[in-house]
């Protein structure tokens, strides 16, 4: 790519970065540009724009239909008052807490916010709980863990099996449509304000009041329940303002289109409460980056044509297919978007020039590409990239307010990190504090990090994979997961969606492949899959994945990047297993263990259909 084609003017600050090199061999980075004050309650927001742009849409629930149901400002805060007043009535506080089992939905946003503005802590948690399996175990475990006084769930029936697994003695139900289950309807909590309730509540809130309590995705084990004060919420926004783009919520007001779950921290903290400080419209994208979902996506970033685009790296696979197809959308899309952006997993270097090449093509510029690094115990937030670069993996540096830490560990670089956005312990589990907090209070997530130049650590730092997740083979050689899965997914681009990377022990490295929508589509008329149904066997594709490969394997012949052997998986992947999120994240342990008999074949079948054996 012609690296004199100017990116298109990004109006945001660079980064002033104070280093500190230890004595020990960690070293310190913080940001020298001051936080300053912050906001004492997150719903301080939504009341400013309530005052300043009441008609203006604040969310728009995306359909087929031509017609797309709008919730202005005025509605979310005159409901989220009607709300708070029948909560306080009722003695819900800090210790009579509201849980929601159900997706993204205007009700849902009213009464998070109506908890929220009040000091009434709201937990809402994953639908998956709820609507895969038949054990309910997280549920009944974050149900016992957050005592709630309140279950709100938008359908009755589509909950039913959930709700008549749990102790409902001492929970009002709360429900849209279908059965009650001897609760009552939402229209019911909509009654008259109490604007001297309300406005007490208001602001007693300090920044130490409990917010939200976010669970973590819980790949192994139960889910960790994340408090979330106002203090956090609100430093996580003041964190982003101070690195982003000034808003123009009178000439230019921002538009995203999400699909993000609410239950997780970048959907229902970052994205949710960004639009409103910003004065915006959140488009609730009824689309999603799987097959048969994300023709939505696709329809409605049409329509929307949104300022910003924030997705998953797994997103723009199928973004840039239908980019290079559709030159109008085309158009449209770069014609609008001033910054994309991607979290949760590094984007290929592969996927980004697809990107910047058709940008160049619709509009002679490239287009910002962003990304940071955090989690739910960071509100989403921590360090971000937040200027023009030719890279990515890379999760930047601190923002105002964070500082980290950087030490070795073994053969990695561990970051932790504090700050007013940081959590300080999990929620009733001084445990599990112990366990993810050192003696100097930084918050230890377990991912390693390198520096782009080694030399000068201000110069940013590269995402390197989980500090546990390296595997050694059996002679005893490092095998690096995270650089390796992206070389390969840039390797086997445009077959390959994801990489699940094997090798823990053995001789050499092996690979199950995820393909993409577009492949998988292609391959749906033919016959493709094994008779057991778990391995793609279509000749014309494992040859293509192979030639790739030997390509690949010709440029890395060191046994720590060389692949000995592959296959192409035909199952889908089990959200209900835990080897996808509901974000879309591929957690790599779950599918080896879940696939065991998957990765056995993998290494002990010698030339079967569907097994690649390498050069």
């Amino acid at each position: 790519m012609p690296s004199e084609i100017a990116f298109r003017p990004l109006n945001r600050p660079l980064p002033d970065i104070a280093v500190i090199n230890n004595n020990d061999g960690s070293w310190r980075l913080k940001s020298r540009t001051p936080i300053g004050d912050i906001e004492t309650n997150i719903a301080s927001y939504y009341r400013r724009a309530a005052n300043e742009f009441p008609d203006r849409p604040y969310l728009v629930r995306c359909s087929p239909d031509d017609k797309w149901a709008e919730f202005s400002y005025r509605d979310i805060l005159q409901q989220a008052e009607r709300i708070s007043s029948y909560l306080l009535s009722r003695g819900y506080g800090p210790d009579k807490q509201v849980m929601i089992l159900s997706g993204n939905s205007f009700a849902h946003a009213a009464l998070k916010l109506a908890g929220v503005q009040a000091g009434i802590p709201v937990t809402a948690v994953s639908p998956s709980y709820s609507l895969l399996g038949s054990d309910f175990s997280k549920l009944q475990y974050a149900v016992e863990l957050t005592t709630p006084g309140m279950i709100f769930a938008d359908d009755g029936n589509l909950y039913a099996a959930a709700l008549s697994s749990l102790d409902l003695d001492d929970i009002d139900v709360v429900t849209v449509s279908g059965e009650i289950h001897g609760g009552r309807r939402y229209e019911e909590l909509l009654g008259p304000i109490d604007r001297t309730a309300v406005d007490a509540a208001y602001d007693a809130v300090t920044g130490e009041t409990l917010a939200m309590i976010l669970f973590t995705s819980g790949s192994t084990g139960l889910p960790k329940a994340v408090p979330n004060t106002h203090r956090m919420l609100c430093a996580a926004q003041k964190t982003l303002e101070l690195i982003g783009e000034p808003a123009d919520p009178v000439n230019d007001p921002a538009r995203i289109l999400c699909w993000l779950p609410w239950h997780h921290t970048y959907g229902g903290t970052v994205n949710f409460f960004t639009i409103a400080r910003q004065c915006g419209t959140l488009y609730m994208d009824d689309g999603k980056p799987v097959p048969g979902l994300f023709e939505r996506t696709i329809e409605n970033l049409g329509r929307v044509q949104p300022s910003r685009f924030s997705t998953v790296p797994a997103a723009y696979s199928y973004l840039a297919d239908r980019l290079e197809q559709d030159d109008d959308l085309a158009r449209k899309f770069f014609g609008s978007v001033r910054l994309c952006q991607y979290g949760g997993a590094a984007l290929s270097q592969e996927m980004f020039e697809r990107m910047q090449q058709l940008s160049i093509r619709h509009t002679g510029l490239r287009t910002a590409f962003g990304t940071g690094w955090g989690s739910t115990e960071t509100t989403g937030s921590g360090t971000a990239v937040h200027w023009n670069t030719e890279r990515v993996g890379l999760i930047g540096l601190p923002t105002p307010g964070v500082e980290v830490k950087i030490l070795p560990v073994g053969e990695k670089l561990e970051i932790r990190i504090k700050g007013p956005n940081v959590l300080t312990g999990y929620y009733k589990r001084p445990d599990l504090t112990a366990q993810y907090f050192d003696d100097e209070g930084y918050y230890c997530i377990g991912d390693a990090v390198r520096w782009v130049d080694p030399e000068n650590p201000a110069a940013g730092m590269i995402f390197d994979g989980r500090v546990a997740e390296d595997f050694k083979l059996l002679n005893g050689t490092w095998v690096s997961t995270g650089p390796l899965r992206l070389e390969l997914i840039d390797a086997l681009d445009p077959l390959v969606r994801d990489i699940v990377i094997a090798g823990h022990n053995r001789d050499e490295i092996g690979i199950l492949i995820l393909l993409t929508e577009a492949v998988q589509k292609r391959l749906a008329a033919t016959d493709a899959v094994s008779e057991d149904g778990k391995k793609i066997v279509d000749a014309i594709l494992i040859k293509a994945v192979q030639e790739k490969l030997d390509v690949y394997n010709q440029e890395n012949s060191a046994p720590s990047r060389r692949v000995g052997r592959a296959l192409v998986m035909a199952a889908p992947l089990s959200v209900d297993k835990n080897e996808i999120t509901d974000k879309q994240y591929i957690n790599q342990g779950a599918v080896l263990a879940n696939r065991a008999d998957l990765v056995e074949e993998l290494y002990r079948v010698q030339g079967a259909d569907g097994i690649l054996l390498l050069r």
